[in-house]
């Protein structure tokens, strides 16, 4: 069983939380944040509230480098010394000199395995590229991103070679007709964030639309 719970998102979805321009998430089980959000004020304090310890994360992945993803950096960085930070190789130094000052940095160059059964895909599309996770479950594969700035259907399509994808959650970014068609494959779909034209999302999976949003919770075996 995973628990993937939204720590920072702008939309909301429970009113104890804070919310901000960015998209970070807790995998529970894994001990592993993917992104942290743009402000650390904000994922500190929705982190307290939900009862999330920074020095209880092991792993940090940064989906790009890009400040809505990697702006709350402080607030994980430098409570627990053996954290892992994994990023691409696209990053700036600043970023890559911030993560180094305070945990393992981990360049990320192909799919690999991070905790049992969780993936990142590696870097996909051109500049920016973008690192996404892949959760295996029961049913297939659980995209998480970031912003998909290289399109959700070709990101589904990448991990489709290593297996069925069933669903996504995240950030979907500006969505083409090819990326609306992909979607319609999943059984699981939580889109939020950047995301432009939820509602039309929404309207053509009415049957697989979960509302996304910070504090929302995602369980999958």
């Amino acid at each position: 069983m995973y628990t993937i719970t939204e720590v920072y998102n702008n939309i909301p979805f429970d009113p104890a939380l804070r919310t901000a321009k960015g998209f970070s998430c807790y995998i529970k089980e894994a001990a592993l944040l993917f992104d942290t959000g743009g402000d650390p004020a904000v994922l500190s304090a929705n982190l307290k509230t939900l009862g999330i310890d920074p020095a209880d994360i092991l792993t940090l992945v940064l989906s790009h480098d890009h400040w809505d993803h990697v702006g709350g950096l402080q607030a994980v960085l430098g409570h627990n010394p053996d954290l892992t930070v994994c990023i691409l190789d696209t990053f700036s130094e600043k970023t890559r000199a911030a993560v180094a000052a305070a945990g393992s940095v981990e360049v990320i160059d192909g799919w690999q395995e991070l905790a049992p059964g969780l993936f990142t895909t590696g870097p996909c599309g051109d500049p920016p590229a973008e690192q996404s996770l892949a959760l295996r479950t029961e049913r297939g594969y659980l995209l998480i991103t970031g912003c998909a700035h290289p399109h959700i259907g070709k990101i589904i399509r990448t991990v489709r070679s290593h297996g069925q994808v069933m669903g996504a959650i995240g950030g979907f970014h500006s969505v083409s007709e090819d990326d609306l068609d992909a979607l319609t494959t999943l059984v699981y779909l939580s889109p939020s964030h950047c995301t432009e034209g939820i509602e039309m999302i929404r309207e053509k999976n009415t049957g697989t639309f979960e509302q996304g949003g910070v504090g929302k919770q995602h369980l999958f075996s």
